[in-house]
């Protein structure tokens, strides 16, 4: 597959908080923070995130237990050694002097432990994609889980001021949008991106 059958997958096909619901409390806890910049870090924290771990994870995969006939204990050379790791890379940045930096170091520290990350370079790192496919699916995930994450923030913030019954107000009309973009998001699948990308 193409480099951009790859990106539109990750972000559309293979959607983390839409697809396989990776993200999900974060993302619930965090739709009340309002400051742009603390968005963009959070954006920038989980794009350089995903492209560590899920390298890491693939050279791990690929390189060392693949060979060995060892696939089944990524998990476990993830936990004890990529973990470890790139909590040394997200406070190493955090304790920096500058804004934006110090915000992604933070924000990195808090995704590291969350099943989001985890997942992404499971699923990257399985999926038998070269290093250079494995970023970029990687880095495309994270963004797709942001594009995901505003809509369904708009989304959030449009039925708050709408006239919805009471029954269906709040968490049930959130619920209800929710499937329907992940059902359109999904609606970009791997034939229609095989088809359009090579």
């Amino acid at each position: 597959m193409s480099y951009i059958g790859i990106i539109v997958g990750s972000v559309f096909a293979s959607n983390a908080l839409l697809t396989y619901g990776l993200g999900s409390v974060p993302a619930k806890n965090d739709a009340r923070d309002r400051e742009a910049t603390w968005r963009l870090a959070a954006a920038l924290a989980l794009v350089c995130v995903n492209a560590i771990a899920s390298t890491f994870l693939w050279a791990v995969h690929s390189l060392l237990l693949f060979p060995l006939g060892l696939e089944s204990l990524d998990i476990l050379f993830f936990v004890l050694i990529a973990v470890p790791v790139l909590k040394f890379i997200s406070r190493s940045a955090s304790d920096s002097n500058g804004g934006l930096l110090s915000r992604v170091g933070a924000r990195a520290d808090d995704l590291i432990v969350g099943s989001l990350v985890f997942g992404i370079a499971l699923i990257v790192a399985r999926s038998g994609f070269s290093l250079p496919e494995a970023l970029a699916a990687s880095v495309a995930s994270g963004l797709g889980y942001w594009l995901a994450f505003a809509i369904l923030e708009s989304i959030r913030e449009r039925l708050d001021l709408s006239d919805l019954p009471r029954p269906i107000k709040g968490e049930p009309a959130m619920l209800i949008s929710a499937g329907l973009v992940a059902l359109a998001f999904m609606g970009v699948d791997a034939v229609f991106i095989q088809g359009l990308a090579g």
